[in-house]
């Protein structure tokens, strides 16, 4: 039994790195090599898995830990300074996708199912959004910010749907019941974990190896409790990971999990690869493919008009929606109850196993790329873009003119904003991050939120007649179209482009941008200037300010915005 189990893994370990290996030769996201590996050692090709429902099994306590881990990231107050926004956009989206879902799948199936259809189509993968958007580094962003919260609140009526879907066919006092259950578990979970565990985990802080294992037996208890209450043990370990998430230990257990992370990521996406075993899903080929159009366009296009309906702009809207056009690791859970039920046929859950594939698959692209996506529909968005209300930073209080004018306002720009302060340079600031910026404002600097990709922001900024433009944004397609623009309006702007890559560099400088910002190498650059003019006396003063300016920086949070 373990040496058929360890065989297993190690075929899917296997094939996941050879399929991985190729879809980045080219340049393809990894998710589509996890879901061929799984196709290819599953039922519907080779059949070389054996033992495929304990595969399901270990998958799913991989999605579970995996949760756990999503839940630590996802501390709820952070999400406060968006205020209503996420809660109201999070419900109406639901409601919505799932009234128009259901609907439609009334067409084909029974009732029953087509609930269970709009429903499952209605939710967004916590897990993979959050893991992509955090390989792109936009999970502090304004739209990674709503994108979380409304990810969160999606996850919180997941819960409710499963206690609602339970009672289906039962008495009302059951379905009461249910429901009961479902806002007990998540009502408990966050009353223990905001007033015992942050007790029981101060008391094991000083031993991380102990308090590891403490984190790991409160996954899995809310996991046990989630499971005996009739729940996914999915649910259980995410609500966990939530009910600690606002707790100081948070970093160091996540900084202990996250190794296994992308371990149990490989083995979800295989097992999902591996659960297609045939197109059997009662020759509904027509209701995959609306449903498909449903999730990737028109579920997208109702959180849009949802988020423009509290004046967000259209960069923040469109990078929402697009991040939201998939299913969620949940509506696998929903599907699966479903079935468990008897409330779902194994042909509908064959569908939901085959939608799962492939909008897991095209979010990876759809996030990898949203930018270029975005320019595509510039043209038609920018017709529709209003003056946006971002949490009331709205304009510069005069217009300036002769000016620096600084893209992005963390790390790297902090130094920079340091320095013309003192200079006494006249320079505005743009930022994608309300927090920063109102952070920025309360020191007293011009600052305003927006996306330098929105053209009505740059005429804010007055780029006509500024004489300086500098982006700490290391992103090589919008630092193209910005000079472009820039030099367009002020043909004697100086451009000075923040990059992570040196051939990227070397495109930025023959589209005329000044100063191209390599920071490995501007890095070494300086200690070797360091290395050649001080002694040893002088490189321990060197360290020891940057250490004070080093400490200076993050004591007041600008390494962290």
């Amino acid at each position: 039994m373990v040496s058929s189990l360890l065989i297993d893994i190690g075929l899917i370990i296997l094939f996941a790195a050879f399929l991985a290996l190729i879809v980045k030769f080219f340049r393809q996201p990894l998710v589509l090599g996890y879901v061929l590996a799984g196709i290819l050692i599953g039922p519907l090709a080779f059949g070389l898995i054996t033992n495929a429902e304990l595969i399901k099994q270990l998958a799913e306590l991989g999605v579970a830990f995996l949760l756990f881990i999503v839940g630590l990231e996802l501390d709820i107050s952070k999400f406060k300074q968006l205020g209503w926004v996420v809660g109201i956009v999070g419900v109406l989206q639901v409601s919505l996708v799932t009234f128009v879902a259901t609907l439609i799948a009334t067409i084909w199936l029974n009732t029953t199912e087509a609930l269970y259809v709009g429903l499952i189509v209605a939710f967004s993968s916590t897990m993979l959004v959050v893991k992509l958007m955090e390989d792109k580094n936009e999970l502090q962003t304004l739209h990674g910010k709503i994108v979380l919260g409304i990810l969160l609140v999606q996850d919180i009526l997941v819960v409710l749907a499963l206690s609602l879907l339970q009672g289906i066919g039962n008495s009302s006092f059951f379905a009461l019941i249910s429901l009961v259950k479902g806002l007990g578990l998540i009502l408990v979970s966050y009353l223990i974990g905001k007033y015992i565990f942050n007790y029981v985990l101060r008391l094991t802080a000083s031993l991380p190896e102990l308090l590891f294992v403490v984190a790991l037996a409160i996954s899995f208890t809310y996991a046990a409790l989630a499971y005996y209450l009739g729940f996914s043990i999915v649910i259980g370990a995410f609500i966990a990971g939530v009910a600690l998430a606002s707790s100081p230990y948070s970093f160091e257990i996540v900084g202990r999990v996250i190794s296994l992370k992308d371990f149990f990521l490989v083995i979800f996406f295989v097992s999902l690869g591996m659960q297609i075993n045939g197109f059997n899903f009662n020759g509904n080929i027509n209701l995959l493919l609306i449903l498909l159009l449903l999730i990737i366009i028109i579920k997208p296009f109702i959180i849009f008009w949802l988020l423009k309906s509290f004046k967000q702009s259209n960069r923040t809207c469109f990078s929402t929606s697009l991040s939201l056009a998939q299913i969620s690791e949940f509506s696998l859970v929903l599907a699966g109850s479903g079935v468990a039920s008897g409330h779902l046929s194994q042909g509908v859950f064959s569908l939901v196993i085959i939608i799962g594939a492939i909008t897991f698959t095209l979010t990876s692209y759809l996030i990898k790329y949203d930018r270029g996506i975005y320019s595509i529909f510039y043209p038609i968005l920018k017709k529709i873009e209003t003056n946006p209300k971002n949490f009331n930073i709205e304009r510069l209080e005069k217009e300036m003119s002769n000016h620096i004018i600084i893209i992005g306002a963390h790390r790297m720009a902090s130094r920079i904003i340091e320095t013309l302060k003192l200079k006494r340079k006249d320079f505005v600031v743009l930022d994608f991050n309300p927090e920063r910026v109102k952070q920025l404002m309360n020191e007293g600097i011009n600052c305003i939120y927006g996306d330098y990709g929105n053209i009505h922001v740059l005429e804010i900024l007055n780029i006509k007649k500024a004489k300086m433009l500098i982006s700490t944004v290391p992103n090589l397609h919008d630092n193209i179209r910005l000079v472009k623009i820039a030099k367009f309006a002020n043909k004697n702007l100086i451009t000075i482009i923040n990059t992570h890559s040196a051939m990227d560099a070397l495109l930025l400088y023959r589209e005329g941008v000044d100063f191209v910002i390599f920071p490995e190498y501007l890095a070494g650059q300086k200690v070797a200037d360091y290395l050649t003019h001080l002694d040893a006396k002088g490189i321990k003063k060197w360290g020891k300010n940057y250490r004070e300016k080093l400490v200076d920086e993050i004591r007041k949070n600008r390494l962290f915005m």
